[in-house]
């Protein structure tokens, strides 16, 4: 496991928890969040550099939870997720209108420091950009170069002033690269927690519920939403009282989830939550789950799931000639085995998905055991405390920056 750049992590604390200098400029942050998980990332990294730094102005392109950590989000931009070639061509416009949008934004607000949260194409455009206007760029939740497409890294490299990566492999393979890389812990060690009156993660739940999650971009609700939906009817054949929750990724997908339900006749036995998921998730017997940061997020709290994924025929090819690693899960990819279950492409089935949960419901001992190799996850992200280190780090840039702009000469 690679080293978490302690004289880094310490040099950050140290001035993230210093005193704004008498006279110096306040540091301006510009975050740009591109999609749904990454406004929720964006936000709690933004709580705590409010929270260490609280002259520090924060301003970019995001979405609602942004918004809420106390970020000016003067671009909405979450709405906007999206996978894959093909798949990409709907959302073109608006992305390079955004972008235009937040070009003129860097020229008027000068912004110390440009911290760039998932997104991967549309990142890589502003991070050419704002290279060329002197700006340092910082990675956070990079591009998943470790898992795919390695010969990337080097760009992305060349680009950071800062990588920081969320997990220990991808830190080598950008510091591999010449990339200066800080690897903090990832941060959903800090985020996700089961609620007191859940139990503990990782014990069989007291009730039986299934949890469907079938993204949070848009493409993804479409391709995942109905057979999901479809199997849990299926289930629920055979297993009469068990709850359905749906949970809302984001307010702009709630229409589109309710449509799917209607399409398939259960509006009376799936509840939608938008609000605390993790206390619903965490009683849940079994999720049927889209790849993604999801499916990190069920491990940590215990929940037995089933993993499905479908894209284009052509997306999917490429992701086969250019990925690294044999799985699509990511407790699968961490753990380097298949403990959970993955259906791609055709075999995003009904039938398919059903039968692979009550195999899980049906069985303590299938479900047990896969809740043992879960718990194996979480002592490879690292100790709690990672968002606020990665805060540290980017006020450390910032401030530099700023004093730089400010100081003798400039």
């Amino acid at each position: 496991m690679p080293h978490t750049s302690e004289p880094l992590l310490r040099e950050a604390v140290a001035l993230s928890r210093a005193q704004k200098p008498p006279g110096a400029s306040e540091p301006r942050i510009l975050l740009a969040a591109g999609e749904v998980s990454g406004d929720v990332q964006a936000a709690h990294l933004a709580r705590a550099i409010l929270a260490q730094a609280p002259h520090v102005r924060l301003f970019g392109a995001g979405g609602p939870r942004m918004a809420e950590a106390g970020v000016d989000v003067r671009i909405p931009t979450s709405h906007l997720g999206c996978v894959g070639l093909q798949e990409s061509a709907r959302f073109a416009r608006p992305l390079y209108r955004a972008l235009g949008q937040i070009k003129g934004l860097i020229g008027s607000e000068k912004p110390d420091a440009a911290v760039l949260v998932d997104n991967e194409g549309f990142n890589l455009m502003l991070a050419r950009r704002l290279n060329r206007q002197g700006i340092p760029v910082i990675f956070y939740f990079a591009p998943q170069v470790w898992l795919w497409g390695k010969w990337r890294a080097s760009s992305v490299a060349k680009l950071a002033r800062l990588v920081i990566a969320a997990f220990p492999d991808e830190a080598e393979v950008y510091r591999h690269h010449g990339g200066r890389v800080a690897w903090f812990g990832h941060p959903l060690i800090d985020v996700v927690r089961a609620p007191d009156n859940c139990g503990q993660p990782g014990h069989p739940p007291d009730h039986r519920t299934i949890a469907l999650m079938p993204g949070s971009r848009i493409q993804e609700i479409e391709r995942l939403a109905r057979p999901m939906l479809q199997a849990a009817k299926i289930i629920r054949a055979t297993h009469p009282d068990m709850q359905v929750f749906l949970p809302v990724a984001a307010p702009h997908l709630l229409n589109r989830l309710r449509a799917a339900i209607a399409d398939v006749r259960m509006e009376d036995c799936v509840r939608l939550i938008e609000r605390d998921a993790y206390a619903h998730l965490s009683g849940c017997s079994v999720a049927l789950m889209a790849s993604g940061t999801a499916t990190l997020e069920a491990a940590l709290l215990g929940i037995p799931m089933v993993v499905a994924y479908r894209v284009s025929p052509v997306t999917y090819w490429l992701g086969r000639c250019l990925a690294h690693v044999q799985h699509i899960a990511m407790p699968n990819i961490l753990l380097r085995e298949r403990v959970v279950p993955e259906l791609l492409q055709g075999d995003v089935r009904p039938e398919r998905l059903a039968t692979e949960a009550l195999a899980l419901l049906d069985s303590d001992g299938r479900a047990d055991a896969m809740r043992r190799s879960l718990r194996r996850i979480r002592p490879l992200l690292g100790e709690v405390g990672a968002i606020a280190r990665a805060a540290a780090a980017v006020v450390k840039e910032a401030r530099e920056t700023a004093s730089a702009r400010t100081g003798p000469g400039s």
